[in-house]
This record gives structure tokens, C-alpha cells and sequence, in this order.
């Protein structure tokens, strides 16, 4: 059993897929499947089930590669802190993020951190809240970025879990406050509501609606329940861009975070909802995390220190 088998294996699992694996760790398809054949015939038991649709874990693979995690992880742990007592600051960083957060937040922060520590391989997997806390639950990210209601980034950083929309963080992992963003409705240019200051949730409850499905949704389905109504679903559409593009053609309303809205949004209104919803967005760690990994929470929340 080799650390490049189990990588594989890893990259296998968070892919679904041989050639994308391959891709991802620069190596050809051929070299990812006998990797894994041999794993598997050094264990005993088969660790994937392959078919047209890409590969899955067997029961004996989710078992395998969680321990793969673990066991990787501390090997980067070690080679880091190594590292660092040679004075030689080296390692990755794999960092899960939520799209918001990645087109606002953190190209400066991933900057900062570069020239900070220009031998730590820098990794952005972007992703919904839910695909980032399962990264970081399973080891694929080191550190991520989620989202939760205005209120849960008041519990202690420590706590075993913390509410991020509908979704907890994994136990002992720690959230750290990083922005506050504001949820707006968004209209087209010129709609007989865009005159209002704000919008309370029932007027979209009115018309057709476009469900972001990127990692909102269960923020959204909750606001509209808070306030007694049930939006007309229309369109579900994953990409902010697409969801902004189909409500200046006058397709639909929708609800998106501040931070996801481009410097400049031609055809479409965006209002604060009435009452004001505000979202936290918060950096995550996993409960024992790498060094690079402290070191890059600490860099972004600087300005955001973790609540007592």
C-alpha cells in the first residue's frame, strides 16, 4: 500500500470518474485503474463499483477511503511541520468554497496568503454548501468557506456544530466569521416593483420564480416559509449569471446573496427584502487542520476574530 494509491483512491472517490481523477493528479487513466486494481488485490476486497456512468465506493471503499484521508492528512501535517522547523515553509492547501465567496472574497485573500507563502500549493474547488462541507468532512478541502443565517456565527467557534443554512458542520470543526452579505430580490429593469425600497418575500410569492439551486435554495425555501407564503418555482438554475441573465428577459424573480451580483448587472434591479435577511459567511476548519490551513483562516479572518 502506497500514499499514491490512496490519493488516487481519494481523487476516484471525489470525482466518480477514472479520467478525471487521472486528470487532477497529472497522470494517465491506465495508471489510475492498475493503481487501484493493485490496492484492491492487496486488501482482498473490491473498493469501487465501475460502470457506464463513471465509478462508485462499495461499502469497503467509503471504509478504505476514509481512513486513506486520515492517513494522508497527517502525512501533510508532518511533512509541513517538518518543514517549517527547517525553515522551508512548503506543502497544499486544498480550499472548498462557495461561488459567492469565490467571486467576491477570496481573490484578494488568495493573494495575500501567495505572497505570504509562495511554497504552499494553492488548490480552489468550488462548489454549493453542501459539496463543501462534505469536502471538508471528508478531507477533500483543508479549509472552506460556507454560508449560514445572521446569528449562527454568534455561537462559540468551537462548537461541535454549527448551522449553516440547513446543513452542520462536521463535529469538532471550527467557523470563524468572515463576511456578512445581504440577501436581495432581483428584478427586471423597469418592473412595477422596482420602485420600492425594499420587497417583502410575499410580492415575489406573486410571480414566477427562479430557484437558485447553487447552495441558496434552502436559505430561500426558509425565508419563504418564514413569511407564509410559497414561490411559484418556474426555472431552477445552478449558475448566478444564468439566473440573472433569465430575469432581465422577464422570465421570473429571484433571491440571490449580495457578494454573487457582478459590479455590474445590465438589465436587472436588486432590492433589499423586507424584513432584511442577512447571511454570515464563515471559514471552516476541520477539527485537527494543517498548518497551511491555520494559516489561511487566520490570514482572512483577521479582520473577523472568531467569537469568544
Amino acid at each position: 500500500m502506497t500514499f499514491t494509491q490512496l490519493r488516487i483512491l481519494q481523487a476516484v472517490a471525489r470525482t466518480g470518474n477514472m479520467t478525471r481523477a487521472a486528470e487532477e493528479l497529472a497522470t494517465t487513466q491506465s495508471a489510475v485503474s492498475h493503481a487501484l486494481r493493485a490496492l484492491e488485490s492487496e486488501l482482498g476486497v473490491a473498493l469501487l463499483v465501475r460502470g457506464n456512468q463513471g465509478v462508485s465506493l462499495t461499502a469497503a471503499g467509503r471504509a478504505v477511503c476514509r481512513r486513506a484521508t486520515l492517513i494522508l492528512t497527517q502525512a501533510e501535517a508532518l511533512e509541513q511541520e517538518v518543514a517549517a522547523i527547517r525553515g522551508q515553509e512548503r506543502g497544499s492547501l486544498r480550499v472548498g468554497v462557495i461561488p459567492s465567496a469565490n467571486a467576491r472574497l477570496l481573490p484578494p485573500i488568495l493573494r495575500r496568503f501567495a505572497e505570504a507563502h509562495p511554497r504552499v500549493r494553492l488548490t480552489v474547488m468550488e462548489g454549493s454548501d453542501h459539496e463543501v462541507l462534505e469536502w471538508l468532512e471528508t478531507g477533500a478541502a483543508d479549509v472552506a468557506t460556507v454560508s449560514a443565517t445572521a446569528g449562527a456565527a454568534s455561537l462559540p467557534a468551537g462548537a461541535a456544530s454549527l448551522t449553516a443554512g440547513e446543513v452542520s458542520l462536521p463535529a469538532g470543526a471550527v467557523a470563524r466569521p468572515l463576511a456578512a452579505d445581504r440577501m436581495l430580490a432581483v428584478l427586471p429593469s423597469g418592473h412595477e416593483l422596482s420602485v420600492r425600497p425594499s420587497l417583502p418575500v410575499a410580492e415575489l410569492a406573486r410571480h414566477p420564480f427562479i430557484m437558485s439551486t447553487g447552495g441558496c435554495e434552502p436559505l430561500i425555501t426558509a425565508i419563504a416559509r418564514a413569511a407564509g407564503v410559497s414561490l411559484k418555482c418556474h426555472y431552477r438554475v445552478r449558475d448566478t449569471g444564468s439566473i440573472l441573465a433569465m430575469v432581465a428577459e422577464g422570465l421570473g424573480l429571484s433571491i440571490v446573496p449580495e457578494l454573487s451580483l457582478p459590479a455590474r448587472h445590465t438589465g436587472v434591479h436588486a432590492i433589499p427584502l423586507e424584513p432584511g435577511v442577512e447571511r454570515v459567511i464563515l471559514m471552516a476548519l476541520p477539527a485537527d487542520p494543517l498548518p497551511t490551513a491555520t494559516a489561511f483562516a487566520d490570514l482572512a479572518t483577521a479582520r473577523h476574530p472568531a467569537s469568544p
